[in-house]
C-alpha cells in the first residue's frame, strides 16, 4: 500500500508541471462552457450545426464548446471524406472545442449502411484527424494533456482553474460491447477489446486521483466527459459486466467519487435527450455520500438542432454546478 501510494505521489509530481500550463483559463471562481453532441446526423443538417457553433461562440460568457460525441448519423458512410468533413466544421469554431468520440463514427461503422468498415480501423482513422496533436479543436484552442502510455490519446485530461476535465472514449452502442454478424469478430475478441480500452480508463483516472493529493494541482471538483449514457442508455438495468458495458465504468467511477471526496460531474451524450439530475449510484457500490457528490447532465442530440447546455462552474462551492438548456433565437419575423 505505501510503495502505491509513494507511486502516486511520484505521478502527482510529474503532473504539476503539466497542468499549470494546460490551464484553459486563468484560476478563477466561476466559468461556464457550452455542451452540444449527438450532431450533425446528415448532410441536410449540417448548416444547422454549423450555426450552433457560431451562435455559441458569440457567447461572451462562453470560455469553449465540449462536443460529446457522434459527428455523423448512425446510417452514414464512415468514409474518410465525410469524417474529415465533419471534424473540419468543428475546427471552424471561433472558440475552443473539444470533441469526444462517439459510437457513429468508429464503433458502428460495421454497419453495412456505414459500409462494413472495420470499428478498430476507423478508432484509428479519427485518432489521426483528431488527436494527433495535443490540442483542443478550434481556430483558437488550448493545450490538452493526452493519454499516450496505453495508448489512448483520445482520452484527455485539463484544467480551468481548480476545476479539473477528464474525457474518455466511452462511447454508445454499450460501450462497442454490442456485436453483430456485421461487426465480424468473436463475443470473446469485443469483450477483450472492452476490457483493453478500461484498464487504459482505470489508469488515467488513477493519474486525476492523484492530483488530489498535491496542494498545487488539488482541483475543487471534477468533469468527466464521455459519449456513451451508462446510467439510462444501451447498458439497460443490468450490473452483470457481461451484458452491460458500462457497469464497471460506473463502478471506477464510484471508487473516482469516494476517492477524490470532491462533486463530479459526468456528461454524456448518446440519447438526445436533455437530462440534469442526480441519479443514485448505489448499485455500483456508491453510498448516499457518493450520490451527494454525483451530478449528471446530458446534452441535446438530433434532431433539437438549435437548443444547448450551458454549464456553470462555481469552483470550490459544496454544490458547484448550474445547468440550463439554451436556444438559439427564433429568426424575425418576415426575415
Amino acid at each position: 500500500m505505501n510503495l502505491r501510494r509513494a507511486a502516486i505521489r511520484a505521478c502527482a509530481a510529474a503532473l504539476v508541471t503539466f497542468i499549470a500550463a494546460v490551464q484553459a483559463s486563468p484560476r478563477q471562481i466561476t466559468f461556464s462552457f457550452a455542451l452540444i453532441g449527438d450532431q450533425p446526423y446528415n448532410n441536410f443538417f449540417e448548416p444547422a450545426t454549423e450555426s450552433l457553433i457560431q451562435h455559441i461562440g458569440n457567447q461572451p460568457d462562453i470560455h469553449w464548446i465540449l462536443h460529446l460525441g457522434d459527428i455523423k448519423g448512425g446510417n452514414e458512410p464512415c468514409t474518410n471524406e465525410l469524417i474529415e468533413r465533419r471534424i473540419a466544421q468543428l475546427q471552424r469554431s471561433e472558440i475552443p472545442l473539444v470533441y469526444v468520440p462517439g459510437d457513429n463514427e468508429w464503433t458502428d461503422c460495421h454497419r453495412p449502411s456505414n459500409g462494413n468498415f472495420d470499428s478498430q480501423e476507423r478508432l484509428s482513422f479519427l485518432r489521426q484527424q483528431v488527436f494527433s496533436d495535443p490540442r483542443s479543436l478550434g481556430k483558437t484552442n488550448f493545450r490538452v494533456r493526452q493519454q499516450a502510455s496505453h495508448p489512448y490519446p483520445e482520452n484527455l485530461m485539463w484544467q480551468q482553474g481548480s476545476t479539473l476535465f477528464v474525457s474518455l472514449n466511452v462511447p454508445g452502442s454499450n460501450n462497442d460491447l454490442l456485436n453483430p454478424e456485421s461487426r465480424k469478430t468473436t463475443t470473446s475478441k469485443a469483450m477483450q477489446l472492452l476490457l483493453a480500452r478500461e484498464r487504459a480508463i482505470d489508469a488515467w483516472l488513477n493519474e486525476a486521483e492523484a492530483l488530489f493529493l498535491d496542494e498545487r494541482t488539488r482541483p475543487t471538483e471534477t468533469v468527466i466527459a464521455i459519449q456513451g449514457n451508462p446510467i439510462d442508455g444501451s447498458g439497460g438495468n443490468d450490473i452483470n459486466p457481461k451484458k452491460n458495458g458500462y457497469a464497471r465504468f460506473m463502478e471506477r467511477l464510484v471508487k473516482y467519487i469516494n476517492t477524490t471526496n470532491r462533486p463530479v460531474l459526468l456528461a454524456h451524450g448518446d440519447t438526445h435527450r436533455f437530462k440534469w439530475d442526480k441519479p443514485g449510484l448505489q448499485k455500483f457500490g456508491g453510498t448516499p455520500h457518493t450520490d451527494f457528490l454525483f451530478y449528471r447532465v446530458e446534452g441535446w442530440g438530433h434532431p433539437f438542432m438549435n437548443t444547448w447546455v450551458r454549464v456553470t462552474v462555481n469552483q470550490g462551492q459544496t454544490a458547484p454546478f448550474e445547468v440550463s438548456s439554451q436556444s438559439m433565437p427564433s429568426p424575425a419575423a418576415g426575415n
